[in-house]
């Protein structure tokens, strides 16, 4: 009964976790690069962070079962970048164009440095990816593979990821007939060690 209990407490654990809020894991960086969550007051997609060697990533928002990030890389120098970051949960969606950026932005971002004031995206023409920039992925995978060659105002994705809509608080009835199981579990147990 013991191992029964423990195995349902872990199960349940599990079940309450996210996977699609967990952060995007670099596969494969250069050397000189890394992967860093972005928070800082400067607007995103205006060139203004001029940070070589560092791929940024926003959280943005989650809704309707799917979790959104922002992507991006803005060298003070020109430079290329080849990676792979994982971000643990089915790929659904990668926007690459400007337009495509554009038009989701405001049902995806965020108030990234949390100052009440939704102006942390700029709409700069040349954000998302140039001619040369190439984004590869699979719908349902988990893994996005870049190769970016950057300059200001750096390059641009914007990632949707699948977010299972069951790993939410059971309903009660359910919860009341995992109660009853286990219940009759432990009234049977009882009844059998006698």
């Amino acid at each position: 009964m013991k191992q029964l209990v423990t195995g349902l407490g872990l199960a349940a654990l599990t079940a309450l976790v996210n996977v699609a809020d967990a952060a995007p894991v670099a596969v494969s960086l250069p050397a000189n690069f890394s992967l860093q969550a972005y928070t800082g007051t400067a607007a995103v997609n205006a060139g203004l962070l001029d940070a070589d060697g560092v791929l940024w990533t926003v959280q943005e928002q989650a809704r309707d079962g799917l979790q959104s990030w922002y992507l991006f890389f803005d060298p003070l120098n020109a430079s290329r970048l080849r990676a792979t970051v994982n971000f643990g949960a089915p790929i659904v969606a990668v926007y690459t164009t400007s337009a495509e950026l554009a038009a989701t932005q405001a049902e995806w971002s965020v108030d990234i440095d949390g100052d009440g004031q939704w102006n942390d995206y700029a709409a700069h023409r040349l954000m998302g990816l140039e001619g040369a920039d190439t984004v590869n992925w699979a719908f349902g995978g988990t893994a996005l593979t870049l190769d970016w060659r950057a300059s200001d105002p750096g390059d641009h994705v914007r990632v949707l990821l699948w977010q299972p809509q069951d790993q939410t608080v059971p309903e009660p009835a359910s919860a009341a007939l995992a109660l009853l199981g286990l219940g009759l579990a432990g009234a049977l147990r009882r009844r059998t060690a006698r």
